[in-house]
């Protein structure tokens, strides 16, 4: 999170806000490698991130409305250093077989209202947003606690919520190299513009 910049204020706050440049969706699973002696973190990142939400309301009762954001997985690419040679596989093996990216290729998180603390024009803010998740075919209710704030040029959104993959359909990642463990940190670091 950056330092709050001059000019921000709660009234500019109202209006359309959607996905810009430099947002980012990924994700950490704990695997093993067969190359190594513990267990280390897979890391993926997309800047494929598209949609939005609207800002209502003011003073001490301002609501993101109408939020939805949709993430291209066939984008995704490995970030970590213990993959080495072995992303381009990874990668490969994870979109087709698992994500199954030919036929489920997006993931999406909606939710229907979601309340902005009234002090977000001041410093980052923590925000709870309950909402719908769904990957591969599957729709899961979910809550994301992340931080949030509002500058003189953009609403930055930052955190992370943790899942099961199975509860979505997905089958744990069992490759000839590398073992995955089920649980999933899905991050995110959304730059919000106006208009």
């Amino acid at each position: 999170m950056s330092s709050p910049a001059p000019g921000a204020s709660l009234s500019s706050a109202d209006g359309r806000w959607t996905v810009g440049a430099g947002s980012q969706v990924g994700y950490r699973v704990k695997e093993q490698f067969i190359n190594q002696p513990g267990p280390t973190e897979a890391v993926a990142r997309t800047f494929k991130v598209a949609g939005g939400m609207d800002i209502v309301g003011g003073g001490s009762s301002l609501r993101a409305t109408g939020v939805h954001f949709t993430v291209d997985l066939a984008s995704l690419q490995s970030q970590d250093k213990y993959a080495n040679y072995q992303v381009y596989q990874r990668d490969f093996f994870i979109r087709s077989i698992y994500l199954q990216t030919d036929s489920y290729p997006n993931a999406e998180f909606k939710a229907d209202s979601v309340a902005v603390p009234a002090d977000i024009a001041s410093g980052p803010v923590t925000v709870r947003a309950s909402g719908r998740l769904t990957v591969h075919g599957v729709t899961k209710p979910i809550t994301a606690t992340f931080r949030a704030q509002l500058t003189a040029s953009d609403v930055e959104v930052a955190g992370s919520v943790t899942v099961d993959m199975r509860d979505f359909g997905i089958e744990v990642p069992d490759i000839s190299f590398t073992t995955a463990q089920p649980m999933v940190v899905i991050e995110f670091d959304l730059l919000l513009i106006h208009g």
